[in-house]
């Protein structure tokens, strides 16, 4: 799949602007596209009246004129864009709102690009790594830690395991489930 932009949701968002979806590609040949949303309600897309690409000119407002679900994807139709070859010029790009316009949560949730980057210790101070990945395995998230003194890790995104979270200073503090690193070459 082409890329027509060179930010991405994960290590190069543009300013103040979160991702809310992917065009994967057209949907028939009258301007439609397929999104894969990247919010956890994909029925907020009903709620949303437009959206920013970007690309180097900058940021660019597409206006949302019909919304529907199929097979897991969003299929939206922008306003202006009647035909196949306009939707196609759409296809790679990700789909991004002010982050202003970010809904609240509860306490104790996170939205994935304040998780990515965080570094993340033990109880004890261990620099177990930062996380560089999130998988969104169907029963719980797991954090993918890279370049901690374990080298790579998977960590369960869980209550029991996730002890705090600080996003001004940047840390996770977790307390490790039993097994994940081997104790006989535990360094910390």
């Amino acid at each position: 799949m082409k890329r027509n932009c060179p930010y991405d949701p994960w290590s190069n968002p543009p300013e103040g602007l979160v991702a809310v979806g992917e065009v994967l590609g057209t949907q028939g040949n009258r301007g439609e596209v397929k999104v894969a949303s990247l919010t956890d309600r994909p029925e907020r897309w009903l709620e949303l009246e437009r959206v920013f690409r970007v690309d180097a000119r900058g940021p660019q407002a597409l206006f949302l004129e019909k919304v529907r679900f199929f097979k897991g994807l969003v299929i939206v139709k922008f306003r202006g864009i009647d035909d196949i070859s306009g939707a196609e010029v759409l296809q790679g790009t990700f789909l991004w709102l002010p982050e202003t316009e970010r809904p609240p949560l509860p306490p104790d949730r996170f939205y994935v690009d304040q998780i990515i980057g965080l570094k993340v210790q033990t109880l004890t101070g261990c620099f177990l790594g930062t996380v560089a990945q999130v998988l969104f395995t169907g029963g719980n998230d797991v954090y993918v830690l890279r370049g901690g003194t374990y080298g790579e890790l998977l960590l369960p995104a869980l209550k029991s395991v996730v002890r705090s979270v600080d996003l001004a200073s940047g840390i996770m503090r977790v307390e490790l489930p039993p097994g994940l690193i081997d104790e006989e070459t535990e360094r910390c």
